[in-house]
């Protein structure tokens, strides 16, 4: 236990600081170019290699990572060969996609964001064009990050954002002015090929190499990819729902996509911060679980869970009641004004609903991951997608970007509960189970409702002309002091450790 809180905490450090630059850079990005029609089609361009990239990645890290653990139990030469061969195997792959995708860039963008005019086509086009090259560099990085995660070396990998926004800013900052958002695109490549070097170091010791012998290894190839295509489906339907909002948004006011774009990147920094930490270095251990036994996996489960929902809940709180202060406090400069505050507003309040459930969905996805059931992840994924796609033209006419917000926060929603319920009828104490998750929920909810209460009553006191950092560090404060005296008065299953431990210390 001790050593999983320290891991955690490193990685939340390292992690953290990645992420308080990559919210410099989306400022950096946002004072540039604000909501304009550039940005759009910069986000929407910068989609592409993201989107192809998942299908590959994705599988790479989640689902290399119980098939290098297995081979290193039987001998650490097996699963050294197996890592050449699938990183070899995949890097091919990726080279593959970025030829079909230089030949078909045009189709593709009028495909992907039907709204734009001739001219942010044309744009859309030569930005794909640059950027798509990176998938070679972050192929490499998922396969260098997997084997050191395997291996519980989460520092390097934690490293990666950090080295990623600080190339991306600096093309920002020394390259924009001359060659306008064709210099973010270049930073962006640049920021990709940063993130494979500083790994590179500790991978190397490994031992991992090219192998190209993909005729001699054709049935073992062949099996594996008969265990990854549900993982590459799962984590392609998971992007698609960032594509479907991006083309929802795309038929809206000027401004929209990167509305939904900003919204989400401040959403997801006390993802990233605090939650990704928790689910990155719980996945090794879920794989553990799963080898020994249902009971000892579907513990780790069960404490994941409780942790996500506990810690995700204020931030929750936070982005609703003070939402419009993050924004202002992180984009409103530039070309970034008090409108464009507005509507990203709009998208924040709504995905900030959904928070515990886009952190809950991916450490869930690792427990089906750890238990080789890939194909019951792929089809949530692929219902949460259709839930996305239905509820997001329909919410898109009446609320604008906030409905295709609410629509992605409740397609979250949904893809949980089937995702947990699922797990827990495999639990052979789920009934006793049930029962104390239903009480463990009714006591969050309280805590939240409280803090939430505490936070609007704050808001109402404080003066309107109050310095924005003061007034946001009062409100952040507020919700979490009030959260957390509600959680040892509700005595929060989560809080119970550090509890017994104040009482054994008196």
């Amino acid at each position: 236990m001790k050593s999983l809180i320290k891991a955690v905490g490193l990685v939340t450090i390292i992690s953290g600081l990645g992420k308080l630059l990559g919210f410099a850079r989306e400022s950096i990005i946002a004072a540039y170019f604000g909501t304009s029609d550039v940005a759009d089609v910069f986000f929407v361009s910068s989609l592409v290699p993201t989107l192809l990239f998942t299908a590959i990645g994705t599988a790479i890290q989640a689902g290399t990572i119980p098939l290098f653990m297995e081979a290193r139990e039987r001998s650490k030469r097996e699963s050294r060969e197996l890592m050449s061969l699938l990183g070899t195997f995949f890097l091919v792959i990726s080279i593959a996609f970025i030829a079909v995708t230089l030949l078909f860039t045009e189709p593709l963008m009028k495909l992907m964001a039907p709204g734009f005019t001739p001219g942010q086509l044309d744009l859309t086009v030569d930005l794909t064009r640059i950027m798509i090259p990176s998938m070679i560099f972050l192929t490499l990085t998922a396969i260098s990050t997997g084997v050191l995660n395997a291996n519980k070396q989460f520092v390097l990998p934690a490293f990666t954002s950090t080295v990623q926004n600080v190339v991306i800013i600096l093309a920002t900052v020394l390259l924009t002015n001359t060659y306008g958002v064709y210099g973010l695109a270049a930073g962006v490549l640049m920021g990709a090929a940063g993130q494979f070097f500083i790994q590179y170091p500790s991978f190397r010791k490994e031992g991992i190499g090219f192998n190209f012998a993909f005729k001699e290894n054709k049935e073992q190839i062949k099996r594996i990819m008969i265990l990854f295509y549900p993982i590459i489906i799962a984590a392609i339907s998971i992007q698609l729902n960032s594509l479907v909002d991006r083309m929802v948004s795309s038929g809206l006011e000027t401004g929209s996509v990167s509305a939904l774009n900003y919204g989400n990147r401040l959403l997801w920094l006390p993802l990233s911060v605090i939650l990704t930490p928790l689910i990155t270095v719980l996945y090794p251990s879920l794989v553990e679980g799963a080898l020994e036994s249902y009971k000892r996996f579907f513990t780790i489960i069960h404490k994941g869970t409780a942790i996500i929902l506990f810690a995700g809940l204020p931030f929750t709180v936070l982005l609703a009641v003070s939402g419009d202060d993050l924004i202002r406090l992180a984009f409103e400069r530039g070309s970034f004004d008090a409108g464009a505050t507005s509507i990203t507003f709009q998208a924040l309040f709504y995905y900030g609903i959904g928070l515990v459930f886009f952190a809950l969905r991916d450490f869930l996805m690792n427990g089906f991951y750890a238990l080789k059931k890939t194909k019951i992840a792929m089809y949530s994924c692929l219902g949460a997608v259709a839930a996305n796609v239905v509820l997001s033209i329909i919410l898109a006419r009446f609320m604008g970007v906030g409905g295709i917000a609410l629509a992605s926060s409740i397609s979250m929603l949904i893809q949980c509960i089937v995702l947990f319920s699922y797990l827990l009828k495999g639990y052979e104490e789920k009934k006793t189970y049930s029962k104390r998750l239903g009480k463990e929920s009714g006591k969050l909810l309280l805590t939240t409702a409280g803090a939430a209460a505490g936070a609007l009553a704050t808001k109402a006191l404080l003066a309107n002309d109050l310095n924005i950092i003061i007034h946001t560090a009062i409100m952040t404060a507020v919700i979490f002091i009030i959260y957390c005296m509600l959680a040892f008065l509700f005595k929060v299953q989560a809080v119970s450790p550090l509890t017994q431990k104040l009482k054994r210390s008196r």
